[in-house]
């Protein structure tokens, strides 16, 4: 998904007095929920909330006599009542002593596993990866009742489904430490990877997985799910800072030299290129792919409020972390700074002059004599592009009238870029809340988030901009983009506290310009995040949604030949787009090709060649089979079995 600047298109829509251009029964054993269930349903668990909660045959819990008072001359180390699987059967609660609150590790009776931190009767918890191995151990499905181990049913089962796309990401799809595309030798064989492909966007999809992981948290409490998280984040973490430029995202990071048994085309360090190796950061050095574009903020910043959430104040280590990296980001696009431009016309280098900028992070290792440079093709706006920093721009003719004789251009608002700012002010909110030690800083991004945004200088300018969302591809060309829209969208329509501003993003944004353009192109992670946050979903859209995710075939995800410009079911044609259906339709997911991320892939192609040597990561099944667990739009359809180390 590299990126071809915006500010070239939207000069020629601009000359056009275009002035809107912007923004960017279930086939595998599901159970689909009513989707007038509410939406925050919590732990999908086996058991009624008093079972789960009250404590199982031979539980070790402290008597009740060893309470201590409520003194505050005492010591915590955890909070009231919290708890957390660490094991299939084993979970560690916070018990009060009379020194206070301590961790207290506790195994489940006979007949019991660990379900969202309690012991539950004949349920439990993933505790490892399907087929990890560790030592003599290996990892496997263990069924509670049978009191056995199982094979797992991909085909049949959703949530084992799951488990093999995640034994498969881990074990290929993240070899190079960040989310990619494994391209194999081969094939059908799938044992020795030659190429990974997509390293250059790893971290949008390294953050999505983050999210399905966090909603795995959430929905199960894991402890597989919890220390994948943590692993995440440290990562992320890492590809938030590397370039020490605050608020700048690597697309990925590595130590610096490592050798790869593979292609990695994506990471070059030869001059010239985007990446920057060799950089010193925390005692280490590391090479990095930079010239990050918006779209790579948006998965990161989706896993970051999951995760937060998710691990609670379990790991209030962790969530500093995350605390540290998005309120840097907000800090920066809250400034208002005299950048120096260079910028390059039709080859034509101009003299250098200066703008005012905000809702931009800047990347000093890309700029050219201080300044940053932008690189317009009027033959060409999708060879247009900008070096040394990154926007976010609801309004992207704050900068644009400040180019020599640009100063006629009319507004051009972006709904895309509103969404993004402000969901990402409502996750550095959620990240400070409640810690005294960023009151000022939450006060103040509080206040701006309030009191600035577009034109008129409000939140509410934000959202008028945001509500002038609108399909502008011309045949899906560019339908990735309401991926990066849906995702920030996801955050903002849940996080959001105001009754009025909430009630504006959920149902005129939402509900009423987003969701009507994705209503018939069998999209199941928009549909879910639709349902999710709507007032009153439509009847049926989580019901599709659990139809078309059943049709993803068990890994690998492999890209198949694929033609059905002969086939009834996809008549008529679009007149205009090369093979593809009707827009009034789409293809099903069992039919269409495969895509690095199926849901930011148009869903109305016929034809493709396909190679049976390229796989896709299947962070698109995760991502939706865990959301639709989290909010209760799917049940669990392998309850009472869990993953567990064999002995």
């Amino acid at each position: 998904m590299r990126r071809a600047w915006v500010i070239g298109l939207v000069l020629a829509c601009a000359c056009a007095c275009a002035c809107a251009c912007g923004c960017g029964a279930s086939g595998g054993g599901g159970v689909p929920v009513d989707a007038s269930a509410p939406p925050d349903a919590g732990v999908d668990a086996a058991a009624p909330d008093a079972a789960r909660d009250a404590p199982a045959p031979g539980d070790t819990l402290p008597p009740d006599d060893a309470a201590a008072p409520d003194d505050a001359s005492l010591t915590h180390e955890c909070p009231t009542g919290a708890a957390l699987c660490v094991g299939y059967a084993s979970r560690r609660a916070c018990v009060d002593t009379a020194d206070g609150r301590r961790w207290r590790d506790e195994t489940c009776g006979a007949g019991a596993g660990c379900l969202g931190g309690a012991c539950v009767a004949g349920a439990c918890a993933d505790e490892c990866d399907l087929g990890a191995v560790d030592g003599a151990r290996t990892c496997g499905l263990y069924d509670m009742g049978a009191d056995d181990f199982v094979a797992p049913d991909a085909a049949g089962s959703l949530h084992d489904r799951a488990r093999a796309y995640t034994e498969w990401l881990r074990r290929d799809g993240m070899a190079a430490g960040g989310v990619g595309s494994a391209r194999y030798a081969d094939p059908p064989t799938y044992s020795e990877i030659s190429y990974m492909d997509g390293i250059g966007d790893s971290a949008i999809w390294t953050g999505t997985y983050l999210a399905a992981e966090a909603l795995r948290l959430k929905a199960t409490g894991a402890a597989d799910a919890r220390a994948e998280v943590i692993r995440l984040v440290n990562t992320l973490h890492l590809w938030f800072n590397v370039s020490g430029d605050p608020g700048v995202l690597a697309r990925f990071a590595t130590p610096a030299g490592t050798t790869w048994p593979f292609g990695l085309g994506d990471l070059d360090c030869t001059p010239g290129t985007s990446s920057h190796c060799n950089v010193p950061y925390a005692g280490a050095s590391y090479d990095s792919i930079g010239h990050i574009s918006r779209d790579q903020y948006q998965g990161v910043m989706l896993g970051y409020a999951l995760a937060y959430e998710a691990l609670g104040e379990h790991d209030e280590a962790t969530r500093a972390l995350i605390r540290a990296d998005v309120v840097a980001l907000v800090t920066e696009l809250m400034k208002d700074r005299q950048v120096a431009v260079k910028l390059v016309w039709n080859g034509t280098a101009l003299p250098k002059f200066t703008v005012t900028m905000r809702f931009v992070v800047l990347c000093t290792a890309e700029m050219e004599d201080g300044a940053v440079k932008i690189v317009l093709d009027s033959n060409n706006y999708n060879n247009s592009e900008m070096f040394g920093f990154q926007e976010f721009t609801p309004d992207l003719a704050d900068i644009v009238r400040q180019i020599p004789l640009m100063g006629w251009v009319p507004n051009i608002p972006r709904a895309s870029s509103a969404i993004m700012l402000a969901s990402f002010f409502r996750v550095a909110l959620l990240a400070t809340d409640g810690v005294p030690a960023y009151a000022a800083q939450r006060q103040a991004i509080l206040d701006y988030y309030l009191a600035h945004g577009g034109a008129g200088g409000n939140v509410h300018d934000w959202l008028a901009v945001a509500g002038s969302y609108a399909e502008t591809a011309t045949c899906g060309n560019s339908y990735f983009g309401h991926n990066i829209s849906m995702q920030p969208m996801y955050n903002l329509a849940r996080l959001e506290d105001d009754a009025a501003l909430r009630a504006t993003i959920r149902n005129t944004v939402l509900a009423g310009k987003m969701w009507p353009l994705f209503r018939d192109t069998k999209n199941s992670f928009f549909a879910y995040i639709y349902a999710a946050n709507a007032a009153a979903p439509e009847a049926g859209a989580t019901t599709t949604a659990a139809t078309q995710l059943g049709q993803f075939p068990p890994p690998p995800r492999v890209n198949v030949p694929v033609d059905l410009r002969a086939d009834p079911r996809y008549e008529p044609h679009e007149s205009g787009c090369t093979d593809q259906v009707s827009h009034t339709t789409a293809v099903d997911i069992a039919d269409r090709p495969a895509g690095d991320f199926t849901w930011q892939r148009h869903p109305w192609g016929l034809f493709d060649w396909g190679n049976l040597a390229q796989t896709q990561p299947g962070v698109d099944y995760l991502v939706a089979y865990w959301l639709g667990r989290q909010h209760g739009f799917l049940t669990d359809d392998a309850a009472g079995r869990c993953l567990r180390w064999r002995p």
